[in-house]
C-alpha cells in the first residue's frame, strides 16, 4: 500500500444483521453470531478484522523474505481477541491510557516455517510490526464521521 493510496469501501445492510462489504473488486458478507441475534451465515466483523491483521502481516513478511531471499516457506498466525478489564492490565504492569472499563486485547502468535537462521528470525520479528493494518489498529488512526439522512432510501 503506497503512502498516497486511497482505499474506498461501501457497506450496505442486506437483512437481519447481515451486511455487504463492497470493495473495488470484491464483495464480502458479514453476519453476527446467533447469540447476538444474527444468523451466523458469515464471519462477523471482529473475525474479519483479525483476519485482515493476520493476512496483512503474512503479506508483509512474505514480500520482505522474498526480497531478502530468505528461505521462508510459509507463515501461520493465530489471533485471539478478548475484552480485558483495564484494572487487570494495570495490575500486570501494562501501561493503559484508559482509567477504567475494558480494552481490546489481541493475542497474536506468528509461526515461521522455513530454513531460517537466528538473525533472519529476529529480522522477521521486527518486520512483522510493519503491517499497515497492525499500525491502524494499534495507534495510527482517527475517524472523521459525518451523517446523511434520507427517507425510504431517497436522497
Amino acid at each position: 500500500m503506497s503512502e498516497a493510496e486511497t482505499i474506498e469501501v461501501k457497506v450496505k445492510h442486506i437483512g437481519n444483521l447481515q451486511n455487504q462489504i463492497i470493495t473495488k473488486n470484491h464483495t464480502i458478507i458479514t453476519d453476527e453470531p446467533e447469540e447476538s441475534g444474527g444468523d451466523e451465515l458469515a464471519a462477523n466483523p471482529v473475525e474479519l478484522l483479525l483476519g485482515a491483521e493476520g493476512a496483512c502481516t503474512i503479506s508483509v513478511l512474505m514480500m520482505f523474505a522474498k526480497r531478502m531471499k530468505y528461505d521462508l516457506r510459509n507463515v501461520e498466525i493465530d489471533l485471539i481477541h478478548k475484552r480485558v478489564r483495564v484494572e487487570e492490565l494495570k495490575e500486570a504492569g501494562i501501561p493503559v491510557d484508559n482509567e477504567r472499563g475494558y480494552v481490546h486485547k489481541i493475542e497474536k502468535n506468528i509461526k515461521f516455517i522455513g530454513n531460517l537462521d537466528d538473525d533472519q528470525i529476529e529480522e522477521l520479528q521486527r518486520v512483522s510490526k510493519r503491517c499497515p493494518v497492525h499500525n491502524m489498529i494499534e495507534k495510527r488512526s482517527y475517524f472523521e464521521v459525518s451523517f446523511d439522512y434520507s427517507l425510504n432510501g431517497k436522497s
